[in-house]
């Protein structure tokens, strides 16, 4: 899996002299949480909603604050993935630097963003969540092969999606598996299909 399979694109970007009200009432209209902020086409910077909803409470009615724009707010030199890095990569990387959002850059062009919702949403379908059928869900010892494991645990049931999860303190694998069919049933009893 890729960050360009996941990715929201095309990215909404925003310059760094927009006034910092202007921009939260369009991220506001718009249900933007992040917005990656260019100068001339290139990245200088990130601005989440967050920013401007502190940087506008706090200074409440205060004239200089009307003045403030983006760049004053915005966090300079984000954290930045390409299309092609793995989904894997880029989602430890948010974790790990505790961040919702990564503009994905390519050619020093911002060509969209990998957020905290379309993680959720790589999951849910590596999960099978919007797939019918049973989930089934197994325990396999280390010291057992995994496929043949799984294999002789669902028979000839068709798999549509399969997670394994390696417990080191139980030393074992956690699976859940989406299937189709039935148990019992061999290939001769599924319908032929469509022409």
């Amino acid at each position: 899996m890729f960050v360009r399979e996941w990715m929201s694109t095309p990215a909404v970007t925003i310059q760094a002299r927009i006034p910092a009200a202007v921009a939260f009432e369009f991220m506001q209209k718009h249900r933007i949480r992040r917005l990656p902020v260019v100068e001339s086409g290139t990245l200088v910077g990130i601005v989440t909603k967050s920013d401007l909803m502190s940087e506008l409470g706090r200074h409440k009615g205060d004239r200089a604050t009307s003045k403030k724009t983006i760049e004053d707010v915005m966090t300079p030199g984000p954290y930045t993935v390409s299309p092609d890095d793995t989904f894997e990569s880029a989602a430890l990387l948010m974790l790990k630097q505790k961040i919702s959002g990564l503009p994905v850059v390519k050619n020093d062009q911002v060509v969209g963003v990998l957020t905290e919702s379309d993680v959720f949403r790589a999951f849910a379908a590596l999960m099978g969540l919007a797939e019918h059928g049973p989930r089934i869900t197994m325990q396999i010892p280390e010291s057992e092969d995994l496929l043949e494991g799984i294999r002789s645990r669902v028979g000839r049931l068709k798999i549509r999606t399969l997670v394994t999860l390696y417990n080191p303190r139980a030393k074992r694998w956690e699976i859940a598996v989406r299937v189709r069919g039935r148990m019992g049933e061999s290939d001769q009893d599924e319908p032929p299909a469509k022409k």
